[in-house]
């Protein structure tokens, strides 16, 4: 059993805290599973030996990739679970297919663990360590989550206190209109410490629109309003402007030269502002009087965070997620390249199917930082032969053997063909390109 008493260390102040390692025992995909995570202020140890650049240009952000089925999803989960296993018997979630099943059946139990580091809201980078833990078991048809940790700050206990502060965002993370009573109501089935991370969990759970919490504090707390609305419009794309204007109660955002409602932008924008809005609500909730919401410390966690993004923005998204909010611990996954090259190696963890019982999560060897979204699909990171269609692929690799034999005009169609793509039918030897031709004049003359 993992037992910790806080209140004689903190007395009532707001604590604080990050994940340093997370650990899993039989959680769906995987058997076992340990990872060392990135957080604002932390010491490079072990885990961290072989990074040459320390601390990162980017200290409060990780990043898991992995193929589709891998276990992405599950470590954000993983986490989620653990911190919030104190309150499982009565936080209205339930756990369902979470224990792993091999060939030879079902095992009979789970556990997720997350070592912990506790700050004080006005504390140094050095705060004290504890664990959250948690067994999933099983009985029958059904699983519940049994915590392990015997005691916990009774500000845990809190809805409307910002201390251990985590939320989560699922891939299928939405939206809808909400009021003021609906709000209310979504307390009596959830508590508020699994109402933060549900959209990990249930795919149909909506997040909090700005809509339905922050025109009211305009007048009631005018401090605080303008915290949120400076944040909202540092951490915007590029080409959207929050112009803090209501109209059927919804906020209009600007685009171009237009005033679009939320409802009326891309899904790219509102899933993105969707969950921005959710986060700053949730921390503005238990936030104390007078606190500056850029300097709040938690982890964030965000399943699939290039989701319906554009290329163009999502060179820009974690590095302006991580600098607007910089001493928030962001937990992340995504499929995308242009993603990864702003991160180094350090902020990187590849989960990876090999021919074992259960995916392994590590660094990748290679730094990413810089490196362009082709050299980062076909390095170990993505693991791609080419970034090119397959079927096209096998053609240029047929006309390379091709004139590797000497076979009349192999070399040029390959080369026309490696250039300009596809589009064409593969040139003839007289067919040559004039930049071609005069290399080709220039290779004879040397």
């Amino acid at each position: 059993m993992c037992t910790f008493l806080l209140r004689s260390e903190f007395g009532t102040r707001e604590v604080k805290m990050y994940v340093r390692r997370l650990k899993i025992r039989d959680l769906r995909v995987f058997r076992t599973a340990e990872v060392d995570l990135l957080y604002p202020g932390r010491e490079q140890n072990e885990s961290f030996e072989d990074v040459s650049r320390w601390p990162p240009r980017l200290d409060n952000v990780n990043v898991f990739l992995g193929n589709n089925g891998s276990g992405k999803s599950t470590l954000l989960s993983a986490v989620a679970l653990s911190l919030m296993s104190p309150i499982a018997p009565s936080s209205g979630y339930r756990p369902r297919s979470l224990i792993r099943r091999s060939a030879r059946g079902q095992v009979k139990s789970a556990e997720v663990s997350t070592e912990v580091v506790l700050h004080q809201q006005d504390g140094g980078r050095d705060g004290n360590a504890s664990t959250f833990a948690a067994q999933i078991l099983r009985r029958g048809d059904i699983e519940f989550l049994q915590p392990s940790t015997d005691v916990v700050d009774e500000q845990f206990f809190e809805d409307d206190n910002s201390a251990f502060f985590f939320v989560g965002y699922g891939a299928t993370r939405r939206t809808e209109v909400l009021s003021a009573n609906d709000l209310a109501s979504r307390r009596k089935a959830r508590a508020v410490r699994y109402e933060r991370v549900a959209s990990l969990f249930e795919e149909h759970f909506a997040l909090t629109p700005i809509s339905a919490w922050l025109p009211r504090w305009r007048d009631e707390n005018p401090g605080r309003y303008k915290q949120v609305a400076n944040l909202l419009k540092r951490l915007m794309p590029p080409s959207i402007s929050f112009t803090e204007e209501l109209e059927g109660g919804e906020y209009l955002f600007g685009y171009r030269t237009l005033r679009l409602p939320y409802s009326a932008l891309s899904d790219g924008y509102r899933l993105y502002i969707g969950w921005i809005g959710d986060l700053l609500y949730h921390l503005c909730m238990g936030a104390p009087s007078g606190f500056k919401l850029v300097e709040s410390r938690g982890v964030v966690m965000v399943d699939e965070v290039d989701l319906h993004i554009h290329p163009a923005w999502q060179r820009t998204l974690i590095p302006t997620l991580s600098r607007t909010l910089k001493n928030i611990q962001f937990i992340f996954t995504t499929h995308s390249p242009l993603l990864v090259s702003t991160l180094e190696r350090s902020n990187i963890y590849n989960v990876m199917l090999g021919s074992g019982p259960t995916p392994e999560v590590r660094r990748p060897e290679e730094e990413t930082f810089g490196l362009s979204a082709d050299q980062l699909l076909r390095s170990e990171v993505f693991g791609l032969d080419s970034s090119r269609d397959p079927e096209f692929a096998d053609k240029l690799r047929d006309l390379s053997q091709a004139a590797e034999r000497g076979e009349r005009g192999a070399a040029l169609a390959f080369l026309r063909g490696a250039s300009a793509g596809g589009g064409e039918d593969p040139p003839e030897a007289g067919d040559a390109p004039e930049w071609l031709k005069s290399f080709g004049e220039r290779s004879k003359a040397l």
